[in-house]
C-alpha cells in the first residue's frame, strides 16, 4: 500500500509538471514513463504451483541524451535514454494448490534504452535493466506459506528486451516491449531457485520537450581522442557464498538408507553460513574501437569453505568418494575470454572462462546436477559493470555475478586499475 501511495504522489507531481510545461518548448530532456508488464514464470515446475503469470507495474523518470550537449559515446549509441525507476511485481497473484503464498517483489532499477531505428512516427530499439529488489517474505517451509524459493530479503534484478513505440504529437509516445526478467539473491542465502520470466508490456511516456527526430539524424563526428592498442587491468574482488552442498545434506541425507529426501527446516536454512570468497584478476584486452575491447584474463579464486564442503560431501557421497576425489583446494585458477563495452565512464564487463586448475571435491556430473550443484563444472561466467574514474588514474569499482551454467555462485564487488591504450 505504501508503494502505491508513493506512486500516486509521484504521478501527481508529474501531472503538475506536464500542466505547467504544456505550452513551452525548451531543452528540458526529462521524460516520465509508466508501464504495465505481463510476465510468464519460466520456473513453473515448482511444487503445487497452479498459475504462472503475474503483472508488474512500473514508474520511471528518464533523461534523453541530446546532440546539443552529448559526447561521442552518446552519438555512437544513437543518443540513448537513461531511466531510473521503481516497480512492483505482483508475484502474490500466483496460485497454488496448497497454502503457499508468494510475496510481491519491489525493485529500484536503472535502464539503458537505445533506439536503433528512429522515425518521425515509429521507433524501434532495445533496453537493458539492472537493479536491486526487496523481498518482504521469509523462508517458511513447514506450512507452505511465504517465500519458499527466494529466501534473501535483497536480490539482484536484470531485464533485457526490445521495444516498438509510436510518437503521438510532439510530447507523447506509446509503445510495447517484449523482454526477459531475472531475480536472484546471488547465493547470499539458500534456497535460491531464482525467478525467470518472459513477457510483454505496454507503456506511455510524456516528454518535457518536443520530439524532433531530425536532431538525432546528424552524422556521427569523427573519433579523435582514441587510439587502438593493448590495455592491461589488475583487479581484486570479493563476496559471500552459501554452499549448495551444505543445503543438500539436509535435503538429501543418505546416511540412513530409508531416509527420504525432504525440504530443510527454517532453522536449518538459517544456520547455513555465508562463506567469504575472494578473487584476483589480470587482464590483457585489445581496444579496437572506442566502445569495445576484447581479450583474455587469468583469475585466481579463493574459497574459504573447503572444510564445510568436505564434510557435506562425506554425508552426500560417502567417505570413499571423498577419498577418491581430487581433493579440496581453496585456490582455483580460471582463464577467460573478456569483453568490455563502454559508454562514457561505465563499462559492461563479461567473462566466459574455464578452470585449468580446480579441486573442489567430488565432481560427479550426474550427481551434482541431480542435487542442483552445477558449480563443480569446468566452466564459469561473470557478467556485470565497471565504473571508471579517469581522474583517479583510471581506477574502477565493479560489480558482477559469477555463475556456473547460469546458476549463481556469488555476487562479487571489485576494485581495480586499468592502464589504457590511450586516455579516454
Amino acid at each position: 500500500m505504501k508503494y502505491f501511495k508513493v506512486l500516486g504522489v509521484s504521478l501527481g507531481l508529474l501531472m503538475h509538471c506536464m500542466a505547467t510545461d504544456a505550452q513551452s518548448k525548451d531543452d528540458n530532456r526529462m521524460l516520465i514513463s509508466g508501464q504495465g508488464w505481463y510476465g510468464y514464470d519460466l520456473e513453473q515446475a515448482r511444487p503445487h504451483q497452479k498459475s504462472s503469470t503475474y503483472m508488474t507495474y512500473e514508474l520511471a523518470l528518464g533523461i534523453q541524451t541530446d546532440p546539443a550537449d552529448s559526447c561521442i559515446y552518446d552519438q555512437l549509441f544513437g543518443y540513448p535514454t537513461i531511466y531510473i525507476g521503481g516497480s512492483v511485481a505482483r508475484m502474490g497473484d500466483f496460485q497454488f494448490y496448497d497454502k503457499t503464498k508468494f510475496p510481491n517483489l519491489y525493485s529500484l532499477f536503472g535502464s539503458f534504452e537505445r533506439t536503433l531505428l528512429r522515425g518521425n512516427h515509429i521507433s524501434l530499439g532495445y533496453h537493458l535493466d539492472f537493479g536491486a529488489t526487496y523481498n518482504p517474505a521469509s523462508y517458511e517451509p513447514l506450512n507452505g506459506e511465504g517465500n519458499n524459493w527466494l529466501s534473501s530479503p535483497f536480490m539482484a534484478y536484470f531485464g533485457a528486451g526490445g521495444f516498438a513505440k509510436v510518437h503521438l504529437g510532439n510530447r507523447w509516445e506509446v509503445g510495447a516491449d517484449v523482454s526477459f526478467r531475472h531475480f536472484s539473491n546471488g547465493r547470499l542465502r539458500l534456497p535460491n531457485e531464482a525467478l525467470n520470466a518472459v513477457g510483454g508490456g505496454l507503456f506511455a511516456r510524456y516528454s518535457l520537450s518536443d520530439y524532433e527526430p531530425s536532431r538525432y539524424k546528424k552524422p556521427v563526428q569523427e573519433v579523435t581522442d582514441f587510439a587502438k592498442g593493448m590495455q592491461y587491468t589488475v583487479a581484486i574482488g570479493g563476496g559471500v557464498h552459501t554452499c549448495q552442498a551444505e543445503w543438500n545434506t539436509y535435503a538429501f541425507d543418505h546416511s540412513q538408507a530409508d531416509r527420504p529426501a525432504r525440504v530443510p527446516t527454517k532453522e536449518e536454512s538459517a544456520a547455513l553460513k555465508a562463506h567469504p570468497k575472494y578473487s584476483f584478476a589480470l587482464e590483457a584486452t585489445y581496444r579496437y574501437a572506442l566502445r569495445y575491447a576484447t581479450g583474455l584474463g587469468v583469475e585466481m579464486f579463493y574459497s574459504s569453505n573447503m572444510d564445510h564442503l568436505k564434510a557435506a560431501d562425506t554425508i552426500l557421497y560417502g567417505e570413499k568418494a571423498v577419498m577418491d576425489s581430487p581433493g579440496y583446494d581453496p585456490v582455483s585458477i580460471g582463464v577467460a575470454v573478456v569483453q568490455e563495452v563502454y559508454w562514457r565512464n561505465l563499462a559492461v564487463h563479461v567473462a566466459l572462462g574455464a578452470y585449468p586448475y580446480r579441486h573442489k571435491g567430488v565432481n560427479d556430473k550426474e550427481l551434482n546436477e541431480k542435487y542442483g550443484d552445477r558449480e563443480r563444472g569446468w566452466h564459469y561466467e561473470k557478467a556485470g559493470f565497471r565504473y571508471y574514474f579517469p581522474d583517479l588514474g583510471n581506477t574502477f569499482l565493479g560489480f558482477s555475478i559469477k555463475s556456473h551454467s547460469i546458476k549463481a555462485e556469488y555476487l562479487e564487488f571489485s576494485l581495480g586499475w586499468t592502464l589504457p591504450a590511450k586516455s579516454r
